[in-house]
């Protein structure tokens, strides 16, 4: 028994350093899985203008009848690469078409029983491929409503009787390397079923409309406290950027005309027409300059689309308005978007996700950034010298105690040296930063230290937060 055990232990022992010595496994990227495939990027054409105010075109697509495979609305049907053969891909949730909703494009005639299709799976590959003639099922969409999910902006625009009427912020899917397949597939769907109220990984996801197989529309999740009470607050912070599994996460909050998840819930009819526009290769607009924002001035940590934001206090209205040209400069730079109202985003994070979306080059992404100037070394500032722990941009700042003012002055160029390099910046009249800081904004841009690069002198590294 002795040598028996012995030996065991010797063995185990090799296959742990055996074990050791190999190559440690790698998860595909998303590029990776997508590689070799087309994506949902071509479903509608080359040409294809992606222009949501054109109604009439996007009323006429909306109206179009589609191809389905009659099949069940969970029925995954993957095509062959001959008739009857081999499936064309079988990667976990990826290589199949989904019975009932999904629209293909059919590219050949019937051989024996089989017909070449296209189709767009989890992944957002278009595959092609050969299904059975016998699926093949043309439907005519619902004739008063029609909706768009446009993966660029993040909006879901309803179009009703060949206007369009209202739009809200949404979160499409988000995919990573583990989970390519999280991506919303862009193509064409028919509302096939309403499901309801339904729980995944502990978030609650109300009102869900069914349109592509395991992706919904549904409302914003949220938690159910202690108390019985909801909280969207994670997910809906999320809203106006991708963040889902695949489903269409929707607001909760009313749109001017209405317009919301509970609205789709009331008033969206089966086999409504569902499209979702890609947004790969496709390049966001920056804002106007002049475009009006709105802040709290009396201590408002957001900014704000709607000067009479439901998410502020009535004692606060109406909000203060500055330009969207002012919005990296003080007092607006530290302002967070409101989840509520939705604001534009600020224009390095649009040029930054145009540059992930190759939508622009690493020369037009430096080209569109501003560095942050250093104010002027003759600049002056402010302290207290009887022991205060703080810079200020004014001699007389209210959170001073009047016995200290005025304040007593230097120069920006004097901050880093004695005895000022010790002092905080005022968190209430909010002075010059000093130039670490703007260094580190610089960077965080991909803008190196001093005059602007041109684009081999920088390596931008682009990341995207779940």
């Amino acid at each position: 028994m002795g040598i028996l055990f012995r030996r065991l232990i010797a063995f185990l022992s090799v296959m742990a350093v055996a074990l050791c010595a190999l190559p440690a496994a790698r998860a595909k990227t998303v590029e990776e899985w997508l590689e070799g495939y087309e994506t949902g990027e071509i479903w509608f054409g080359e040409d294809f203008a992606y222009d949501i105010t054109d109604e009439q075109a996007c009323w006429e697509l909306l109206q179009k009848p589609i191809t389905i495979l009659d099949a069940g609305q969970r029925e995954m049907i993957y095509p062959r690469k001959t008739p009857n053969g081999e499936k064309v891909n079988n990667d976990k949730l990826g290589g199949f078409i989904n019975g009932a909703s999904a629209a293909v494009h059919v590219l050949g005639e019937d051989e024996d029983g089989w017909t070449l299709i296209e189709g767009v799976d989890y992944y957002n590959r278009v595959i092609r491929g050969y299904v059975r003639t016998r699926l093949l099922k043309t439907v005519t969409p619902n004739e008063k409503y029609g909706v768009i999910i446009d993966k660029l902006t993040q909006r879901l625009y309803v179009f009703i009787d060949g206007k369009l009427w209202s739009s809200v912020p949404v979160s499409t899917g988000l995919p990573n390397d583990e989970q390519p397949y999280n991506e919303t597939a862009a193509g064409e769907y028919l509302m096939c079923s309403r499901v309801g109220d339904f729980d995944s990984e502990g978030m609650i996801c109300a009102m869900a409309l069914r349109f592509n197989g395991g992706d919904m529309i549904h409302e914003v999740p949220h938690n159910v406290r202690a108390d019985g009470s909801r909280s969207y607050s994670r997910w809906e912070a999320l809203l106006g950027q991708k963040a889902s599994h695949g489903c269409v996460r929707t607001s909760r909050e009313k749109s001017p005309e209405g317009l919301n998840a509970r609205w789709l819930w009331d008033n969206l009819k089966l086999n409504t027409k569902v499209i979702v526009w890609d947004d790969n290769g496709r390049k966001m607009p920056y804002p106007e300059d002049d475009l009006n924002l709105f802040y709290n001035p009396e201590g408002g940590s957001y900014y704000h689309a709607d000067q009479y934001c439901s998410s502020v206090k009535d004692a606060y209205k109406p909000l203060e308005p500055f330009l969207y040209a002012d919005l990296d400069g003080a007092p607006y730079r530290k302002l967070e978007p409101c989840t509520t109202c939705q604001p534009v985003k600020r224009k390095s994070l649009i040029a930054k996700e145009n540059l992930r979306r190759g939508a622009i080059t690493e020369e037009e992404y430096l080209a569109s950034l501003t560095p942050i100037a250093y104010p002027d070394d003759s600049l002056q500032q402010y302290y207290n010298p009887d022991g205060g722990k703080y810079y200020h941009s004014t001699a007389n700042c209210s959170s001073v105690k009047q016995r200290f003012l005025p304040l007593t002055a230097f120069s920006y160029g004097e901050l880093d040296t004695e005895p000022f390099s010790g002092l905080d910046p005022c968190p209430y009249c909010e002075p010059a930063r000093r130039k670490a800081e703007i260094d580190q904004e610089n960077l965080a841009m991909g803008l190196p230290v001093g005059e602007k690069p041109n684009a081999a002198e920088v390596e931008i590294t682009i990341t995207q937060a779940e």
